[in-house]
């Protein structure tokens, strides 16, 4: 009787120890917390080469899955290669649970070194080491900007413009884009001696998620009712108010763009047809510096009206 439980124990730990070793398709799981909402650590985790975290400068790709709740990424670190899973779970409107699953082309000689109680694993040493610096760094992130979205449905503002088009841009230069920009919207606002009837905005035409760039308009609004002409550089718009969920972002302009994540979020939870073709209208002029977390920008994401 012995003998038979004996031999059945051997055989379970043999097939647990097979399953590990050849079957199990992660090695590790990490797990923290985020006080931010999914869809903004979602665009964090896109970034992660920016951020100090790893030994080697890896190469990422990044493979998007069901909304904003997974990410799968491969890293490239010379010949090592790690593919993880984020997995990101709303905990609170402010609070993300992150697990994250991590495998790597060396399997076989990683998931030996887990399993040997007598040494320590460089590889989960180190990969604890890089997510925990990971959390601290985002915590120092999330401290520079505030997105909150207003509750109810709203209309953005109709608005008569000036506007200097841009084609192809990154997400991320944007801001950068619009600095090189403005000197042509306020030399023409300037000699037509024409006076602004709001905020400088930008209105999104188009956004490749895929491939993070967007054409848009950066304009300034206007009263058209003069006899003034477009050039070469300047074209005339007018844009017609929209049913739209709203959201105020406080922070640098650069990083505005994690407020369109928050309200496609926000649209799909909802259940809202949108156009993922945002308006920001900005109350800040970065030119006359300040602390960002103090700039405001009001972010308008047009959907379809709820029945």
């Amino acid at each position: 009787m012995i003998k038979k439980f004996i031999t059945i124990l051997l055989g379970v730990l043999l097939l647990s120890l097979a399953w590990f070793l050849f079957i199990k398709e992660y090695d590790y799981q990490f797990r923290f917390q985020a006080n931010h909402s999914p869809a903004m650590v979602q665009q964090e985790l896109k970034k992660i080469e920016s951020y100090s975290i790893f030994d080697g400068e890896p190469i990422v790709s990044n493979q998007q899955t069901e909304g904003y709740e997974a990410l799968k990424q491969t890293l490239q670190f010379g010949d090592q290669e790690l593919e993880l899973l984020w997995e990101l779970e709303n905990q609170a409107d402010t609070v993300t649970s992150i697990s994250v699953n991590v495998t790597s082309n060396e399997k076989i000689q990683n998931r030996l070194a887990i399993l040997n109680p007598f040494a320590e694993s460089r590889y989960i040493d180190s990969l604890e080491n890089s997510f925990l610096q990971f959390g601290k760094e985002l915590l120092k992130k999330q401290a520079a900007y505030k997105v909150q979205v207003v509750d109810s449905i709203v209309y953005s503002p109709a608005l008569d413009c000036i506007c200097k088009p841009a084609e192809d841009i990154k997400v991320e230069n944007k801001a950068m884009q619009m600095v090189r920009d403005i000197g042509y919207l306020e030399d023409f606002q300037i000699s037509h001696k024409l006076k602004l009837t709001g905020y400088p905005f930008v209105k999104i035409q188009d956004w490749d998620q895929e491939a993070g760039t967007i054409d848009y308009d950066f304009c300034f609004p206007v009263n058209l009712a003069q006899d003034i002409r477009p050039n070469t550089f300047i074209e005339f718009q007018q844009f017609p108010a929209t049913t739209s969920l709203k959201a105020i972002y406080n922070g640098n302009y650069r990083s505005s763009d994690l407020a369109w994540h928050q309200l496609l979020s926000e649209a799909k939870k909802r259940d809202l047809k949108t156009s993922n073709l945002p308006l920001e209208i900005f109350w800040n002029n970065p030119k006359t510096g300040g602390e960002a977390l103090s700039w405001k920008a009001e972010i308008f994401m047009p959907v379809e009206p709820e029945n």
